[in-house]
């Protein structure tokens, strides 16, 4: 089984992508760090908290991460898109906050599954940015990472040139590319063009999540539809590095040099790859980075995962 670190900001997308990552008996969820992003941390950490409860598995711990980017400037949240709370059109009900770990709790869990860990990001990359600046040495133990994040000479889903998780943090967002080892970077290039369309969300029926599940996908979608009438469906960015940890022959990788502009203006969170076969710009990060992805097989495989029944 996957062993998987979650980083998350719930958010629809990152919500689909937690019930997927329980649903599916090849990955084992050790823990998830809420922090701001799609909406507040105090509403990211309500959120898991309640999906969980939803899910039976109140074992899995839940830490609190970071509360605002780096650079200290207080985060925009979007309810248009997520909802007031993260969750569509639920109010999720308050929960201990007593119940959450602390960050610093992180090292035990890092310090005992070590390379056996992948850690998927799904939100912005300041909790992880800070253990690579606090802990550098635990943190070269870990090997894997798949970062949903990124828009490569595509356009961008905050700005014209730049993705919400690397516009929202871009310091941050630097220095887990220069420290992480064996990162795969799955980009609005592919996320933007794999659908949940509103006859797929239909038959999404995972166990104790019956009752939100269609009704948050229809919100998603219908704000999807208010900005591109003619879309298909709803793109669930962060599914997409979920489905890569047990189906990466879906996918075609690369390996390129990665630059980041953390910059203010225009240019802030600009991802570039040099795709050219010689290299004359300053070094950069070499990681992998998700250039297409075969869908063929995608609705039947959700399917199967998300409908499955308990053991």
């Amino acid at each position: 089984m996957k062993k998987i670190l979650v980083f998350c900001d719930p958010g629809i997308d990152d919500t689909i992508a937690l019930i997927y990552a329980f649903q599916n008996p090849e990955i084992e969820v050790v823990g998830i760090v809420a922090e701001y992003g799609n909406t507040n941390r105090r509403f990211a950490v309500r959120n898991v908290q309640y999906l969980l409860s939803l899910l039976g598995k109140t074992d899995v711990p839940v830490f609190s991460g970071a509360e605002r980017a780096l650079s200290g400037e207080e985060p925009v949240a979007h309810p248009t898109i997520h909802g007031d709370f993260g969750l569509g059109p639920f109010t999720p009900p308050d929960t201990d906050e007593t119940l959450r770990e602390n960050f610093c709790d992180l090292i035990q869990l890092l310090e005992k599954y070590g390379d056996e860990l992948t850690i998927v990001t799904l939100g912005r990359l300041t909790s992880l940015g800070m253990l690579f600046l606090l802990y550098p040495n635990l943190m070269k133990r870990i090997t894997n990472y798949h970062i949903m994040g990124g828009a490569f000479f595509v356009p961008g889903n905050v700005t014209p040139v730049a993705e919400a998780n690397i516009y929202g943090d871009p310091t941050a967002a630097l220095i887990v590319m220069k420290f992480a080892k064996n990162i795969t970077l799955f980009p609005l290039n592919i996320t933007d063009h794999i659908y949940i369309t509103p006859e797929l969300a239909e038959q999404l029926d995972v166990v104790g999540c019956e009752n939100i599940l269609y009704p948050i996908l229809d919100f998603y979608y219908s704000f999807y539809q208010s900005q591109i009438p003619d879309i298909e469906g709803s793109p669930v960015h962060d599914l997409i590095p979920m489905i890569a940890l047990t189906n990466p022959d879906w996918f075609t990788f690369k390996n390129y040099l990665i630059y980041i502009q953390n910059e203010a203006g225009i240019a802030r969170g600009l991802t570039s790859a040099d795709m050219r076969p010689y290299e004359t710009l300053p070094p950069a990060p070499i990681h992998k980075v998700a250039t297409k992805m075969n869908k063929t097989h995608f609705e039947e495989h959700l399917l199967d995962i998300m409908t499955r029944k308990p053991d």
